[in-house]
This record gives C-alpha cells, structure tokens and sequence, in this order.
C-alpha cells in the first residue's frame, strides 16, 4: 500500500495558495482589469474588490518586504471557491474550503497562467509558491502529540505549550517552508474553530527560467509538499484519525 493517502476524509485543509511574483512596473495596476474580463465570461457575478493596501503608494510599499508582496484587488464570486489576487508584484489563485482536489486547482492555476502570459505585462515570472494551510483539532490545543515534532527547551519539554515556530528544510527538489502555530484561532464558514495551524509553503529550490518552467513545477512542488505533510509532518496515528483513502 501506498503510504501517502490521495486524501483525508476529515479534511483538515482550510486554505490552499498558488502564487507567483514578478517584477514588471505596471503589471499589478492592469492586470487586476485583464483578470476581471477574462474570468467574467465563466463565472457572471464575479467582483473586483480594491483593497487597503491599494491606497499605499508605491514608493512606501516598495521598501516594505511585506507591503511589497501585499494583494491589492480581489476578484471572487459568491458561488465559487476560488478567488485570485492581484498586487504591485504578485499574483495568486487562493482555494478555500471545501478543498476542490489538486487537478481542478492545478487546471484553475493553469489558466491564470494563461492568461498573464497572454496578456504581455509579465515577461519573466521571479518566483512561484504552492502553499496548504491546516488546521489540526485532533487534540485540544497546544497540544502537539499529532505532530511528528520533538522539541525541549533543555528539560523542559514543549510538547503542551504554546508555540509559534517557522523553519526551511529543502526536501526533494524543493524548499518547505514550515510554520506551526498552536493554540490557533480560525474562522470557517461564520464558526470560530480553535486547533494546531500547520503552514507549508513550497518553492522551487531554483527560480523559474520562464512561464512554460512554471508550469513543469506544479507536480514536482504539489507531491514534494504532499509527501512531506503525510511522511514527516503528521503521526501515522493523526492520519488514521483523518480516515485516510488510498
């Protein structure tokens, strides 16, 4: 038997996050319009929604690691669970829950790539990310027992204490970056859930040639991060509790 499942059947996934950067002045003002026209002839009532960080000028936000790569419009529609964001230097095509599976995400990221492409405002795409965001209620938080982490800070062990960690572990042919908060507070459909936040976000260890090395990078990333959440993140016994399917 496989030991990575296809899928959980008590789906921990909240968030799944496909985003590219680029630097091409210009870019983030019009393509949130290129998007708009393209994707309103499948979804009708589709909305652009200007963000706060849309009021920033340029010139504040450039310096800014974090304002650099802030989404500046949204576009989503009330009936679909995608929504895609635009900023100064970033793109991004964000699922929420439910998780629709990977070769529906996959193909939704492929026609953003399109249409960026097609549209001649990002000749070079610098970066791309595949980003899955859980959230663990197995135990009562902080507890970590469905973690496959072992920390101590000299003899005191911090299995059971609130905990915020960030790490980067390069594992087959990509860069992880791993995040663990717990105790967490989410919001999902209007319910406060509280649990353990595992963020794992996937690059590839060298920067993309051009659009059509984008593309060859989704698989390799999206199995590299799958492997990585079953086989070193998450205990044999949490993903028993998560009713896996092979």
């Amino acid at each position: 038997m496989d030991a990575t499942p296809r899928r959980l059947r008590n789906e921990p996934l909240i968030e799944a996050i496909w985003q590219v950067q680029f630097d091409s002045p210009g870019a983030g003002d019009a393509l949130p319009g290129v998007l708009y026209s393209a994707l309103r002839g499948q979804s009708p009532s589709i909305q652009l929604h200007r963000l706060p960080a849309a009021d920033i000028p340029p010139s504040v936000s450039s310096v800014d690691p974090i304002l650099r790569l802030a989404a500046k419009f949204r576009l989503e529609a009330p009936d679909n669970p995608f929504l895609w964001q635009v900023g100064e230097k970033i793109a991004a095509l964000n699922c929420r829950r439910p998780y629709t599976g990977w070769e529906q995400m996959k193909t939704k990221i492929l026609e953003l790539i399109r249409i960026i492409e097609g549209s001649g405002l990002v000749a070079q795409p610098s970066q791309h990310s595949l980003r899955y965001i859980d959230l663990l209620t197995l135990n009562r938080p902080p507890d970590l027992s469905a973690l496959q982490l072992a920390m101590n800070l000299g003899g005191l062990a911090l299995s059971k204490v609130p905990l915020r960690l960030r790490l980067e572990q390069e594992y087959e042919n990509c860069l992880h970056v791993v995040q663990v908060a717990t105790p967490s507070r989410v919001w999902l459909g209007g319910v406060e859930s509280h649990g353990t936040v595992v963020d794992i976000e996937t690059f590839p260890t060298e920067a993309p040639a051009g659009w059509d090395q984008v593309r060859s990078h989704l698989d390799v990333m999206h199995e590299s991060a799958k492997r990585l959440f079953f086989r070193h993140v998450l205990t044999e016994k949490a993903i028993q509790e998560l009713e896996p399917e092979y």
